[in-house]
């Protein structure tokens, strides 16, 4: 029957056959591609997937407690064995009428050791001395004043941060913030330099991080400066931009570095830049 198929017929029928086989090659070709795809995608190491840290705006992270993070503290010598190891000393909400009005909660760190004997007295003459002063004196002006603070451990790394906020009669706020950070094994205040190297943050990448935000905080001031207004001026040529001479970091919630530049420190602004690292 076949050698009665017209000329046409036995053409189309080979043209077929090729098409078939053609398309049976690509398909047994596909398989074996996605086979080795397969292999070679097992064999090859994938990227670590890295969880990014969530950070916490910092003015979001006073809340006058101490926060753990699940950490078990190791037998430490108190001063008060019936508090915690951070707690609110001086604790004052007051208000009189065309003199002033105080909500603070300064705190001490109850650990019984030197080091931690000169960070308390430090705490005194910066915070508590203030509030004192405020209500011991007879000037005719108004006083707002107000102290808050938190304290979070990371391993065995303590850190404490307080702010306060000051506005006295005629003169302009002012915005303070003091940090301590403090190895509770070897009873040492951590300064910036073993503080990266807990991190594992290169110290270079964090000074070109510093130099980025504080030049365009500057940026933004002197937008504001040039429109009329009156903002604290940032002067970038500042050694204190320097990370050797950072002395005010926070160790705080997850894990996350916070490096503060309060420019209330030493004068009368609430200007602060903060710096994060994951």
């Amino acid at each position: 029957m076949l050698n009665n198929m017209p000329v046409n017929d036995k053409k189309i029928d080979t043209k077929r056959k090729i098409i078939f086989i053609i398309i049976g090659i690509i398909c047994i070709i596909s398989i074996i591609l996605a086979v080795v795809f397969q292999v070679l995608q097992q064999a090859t190491p994938q990227p670590v997937q890295i969880e990014e840290k969530e950070v916490i705006d910092f003015n979001l992270v006073f809340d006058n407690k101490l926060n753990q993070q699940d950490y078990i503290i190791k037998t430490l010598e108190k001063l008060d064995e019936t508090k915690d190891i951070i707690y609110p000393r001086f604790d004052v909400t007051e208000k009189v009428d065309r003199k002033f009005e105080l909500d603070i909660k300064i705190p001490a760190i109850n650990i019984d050791n030197s080091v931690i004997d000169d960070i308390n007295k430090e705490i005194d003459e910066i915070f508590i001395e203030k509030a004192r002063n405020i209500i011991t004196s007879e000037e005719e002006k108004e006083t707002i004043y107000t102290v808050e603070y938190t304290a979070y451990i990371n391993a065995n790394i303590l850190s404490l941060v307080i702010r306060s906020n000051l506005k006295e009669g005629s003169n302009a706020q002012r915005v303070l913030i003091k940090s301590y950070t403090y190895n509770l094994t070897t009873n040492e205040l951590i300064d910036i330099d073993e503080m990266l190297s807990i991190k594992q943050l290169n110290k270079t990448a964090v000074q070109n991080e510093i130099n980025n935000i504080v030049a365009q905080k500057a940026k933004e001031a002197q937008n504001l400066i040039d429109l009329g207004y009156e903002v604290y001026e940032r002067n970038l040529q500042d050694e204190m931009y320097k990370i050797d001479n950072v002395d005010n970091f926070f160790y705080g919630p997850n894990g996350v570095l916070y490096v503060i530049f309060a420019y209330g420190n030493n004068s009368y602004t609430t200007e602060e830049d903060i710096v994060t690292f994951e």
